[in-house]
């Protein structure tokens, strides 16, 4: 004898089947014969009836584990039908959870076995699976953060690949909680405070926060970990960081922050040397970002010591390495610590590494200084795209360029020195790159024309020889057409008019004249001013590098004083 109830949804599954209750235990199967779900009857706990968006649910909690089955999308008259079953096949009472509906966002929380119910006057208004729970930040000193993965993917690994799982129209990605006042540090929730008094209070916030830690296992190293990087120093999102490694996903622990990175989000990397020539930086772009508040994070920026080396083993044995990741993973490491890293994260998210080949600027480096608005940055002409790295780097692939613009702002002598690269998009957004030295426009004219990347020349002739040649007037005789004859001060503002922004009503003199005192009484060494960017144009060997790069140099022969053998190397933690 059975029961039947059709049209019934498993859990998040879109796609109905038939739900049947046996004596032995219950099944559901869609009607496309993809999925087949099965519960004995003695894995039975307790039955629950909710009124639910798909009509009404019945909730099944199992003894094994906190674990629990829903079924959505039976009716109202299934009730005493469903009821009795359940009495005569299980001897268990179908409870009726009743649900507020008074639409109130003022509540209190709630945790329920592996749910976060929000209750308001004593009834459930929603709850959030902790397993769900991707990350907690603390938004301010009373807002709690909290971030979702997607449903689809699995948290405990379903196998990444190139193609993954196409995501749903629209899903929830954050929620936030405000929750004011101060609690006890004594309670379980402010446990981590560690060492304090029992009295002793913290915001009921931190509490909170620390209780969904806890709860949902964020922070915590469980499960199988490969190798740990301890103490990695990562430039975006700014801070100290050990980096958890496991088959599935990534483990970012710091300070004040927890991230759970799925290796399925990484959606590029890059490994670029900076121009000090002794950091390298490994770039890992993410699909969904990471949040720190209300800022969100598209790219995680490390930066390593080119002479810093590492040993590490994983957790793993070699026959299952090279069984499910082949080449790309390696049981043991003993290089750069730059190295080991790129490559392992390499093998366990299955994505190449890009780096810099051909292109270089005039002094022979991979990047090119320049400003991007206030901010100073490096820019990397790689060979399928550019990317400018700073704290929020900007990546522009070639096959979205629509036209890229060479340009000079400005009248002044000065500012012959430097140009602007303005890079227009297909898809929508523009990018300019200011202060660029003099210099780089003829390696990144050719390079682009090499590449089929359409060009546009807004510079003068006298732009591209510098201000020398701008005030030359037999040049000037040459390039400009005169009607009449006039005398050569009057050619020179005819022939620079275009360049002036505003041109006609500026006295050439004056400008010129407080642009040097702007540039001799120059104090801010670390703003992107024209100015700095005058003084890095004018030394052809980069002088000003290389006064920036004084504090890092005399730094890097500090690590290898110790025993005076060699550089210092690190050892990663083996996760056993």
């Amino acid at each position: 004898m059975s029961v039947d109830f059709e049209k019934v949804f498993h859990d998040l599954n879109p796609q109905p089947g038939m739900l049947r209750l046996q004596q032995a235990g219950l099944g559901w199967k869609s009607d496309d014969k993809g999925s087949l779900v099965t519960v004995a009857a003695g894995d039975m706990k307790w039955m629950q009836w909710i009124r639910v968006a798909r009509n009404f649910q019945l909730r099944i909690g199992l003894k094994n584990d906190r674990r629990r089955e829903t079924f959505d999308g039976l009716m109202r008259e299934d009730f005493d039908r469903l009821s009795k079953a359940v009495k005569d096949f299980y001897g268990i009472t179908l409870e009726t959870k009743e649900i507020s509906i008074k639409g109130w966002n003022w509540g209190k929380t709630d945790f329920q076995g592996s749910d976060l119910a929000f209750q308001v006057s004593g009834r459930t208004m929603f709850e959030l699976p902790l397993r769900n729970i991707a990350n907690s930040n603390i938004a301010s000193k009373t807002e709690v953060s909290l971030e979702f993965v997607d449903p689809t993917a699995s948290a405990e690994g379903a196998p990444t690949s190139s193609s993954s799982k196409s995501r749903r129209a629209d899903e929830l990605v954050e929620m936030r909680f405000y929750i004011p006042g101060t609690v006890k540090a004594g309670s379980d929730a402010g446990s981590d405070a560690g060492g304090g008094e029992e009295d002793e209070e913290v915001t009921a916030a931190q509490a909170f926060h620390d209780q969904i830690k806890d709860k949902a296992e964020i922070g915590q190293v469980s499960g199988e970990g490969l190798v740990v990087f301890n103490e990695v120093l990562v430039v975006t999102p700014r801070g100290r960081y050990d980096v958890d490694m496991f088959p599935t996903f990534l483990r970012l622990r710091g300070k004040t922050y927890d991230y759970k990175i799925l290796y399925s989000s990484i959606t590029r990397m890059f490994l670029l040397p900076k121009p000090d020539e002794i950091h390298l930086q490994l770039v890992v772009g993410l699909d969904p970002p990471i949040r720190q508040g209300q800022t969100r994070y598209p790219y995680l920026v490390m930066q390593f010591a080119k002479d810093e080396e590492m040993d590490a083993e994983l957790n793993m044995e070699e026959d299952a390495i090279k069984e499910k990741y082949g080449d790309r993973l390696l049981k043991r490491y003993d290089a750069p610590t730059f190295e080991v890293v790129s490559s392992v994260f390499r093998g366990l998210s299955g994505k190449d590494i890009i780096t810099p080949k051909s292109f270089r600027s005039h002094n022979g480096q991979y990047a090119i200084k320049c400003n991007v608005k206030a901010v100073q940055g490096d820019l990397y002409i790689l060979e399928k795209s550019l990317i400018f790295v700073a704290k929020q780097p900007v990546h522009v692939p070639f096959n979205d360029i629509h036209q890229a613009i060479f340009s000079r702002v400005g009248g002044a002598v000065s500012s012959g020195k430097t140009f602007d690269l303005n890079i227009v998009t297909k898809s929508g957004p523009e990018h300019t790159f200011m202060s660029l030295n003099r210099e780089e426009h003829q390696p990144l004219e050719d390079f682009f024309r090499s590449h089929k990347v359409r060009i546009k020349n807004e510079m003068q002739d006298g732009d591209l020889l510098g201000a020398p040649a701008m005030l030359s007037d037999d040049d000037e005789d040459e390039d400009v057409e005169m009607e009449s004859d006039e005398d050569a001060g009057r050619k020179k503002p005819k022939a620079r008019a275009p360049a002036a922004a505003g041109g006609a009503a500026m006295d050439e003199d004056e400008d010129e004249s407080e642009d040097e005192d702007f540039q001799a009484s120059s104090s801010d060494g670390g703003s992107p001013s024209e100015s700095e960017s005058d003084e890095e144009g004018s030394d052809a060997g980069g002088g000003s590098d290389v006064e920036m790069e004084e504090a890092p140099k005399k730094k890097a022969p500090k690590k290898s004083s110790g025993n005076g053998e060699g550089p210092p190397k690190k050892k990663a933690k083996r996760d056993d």
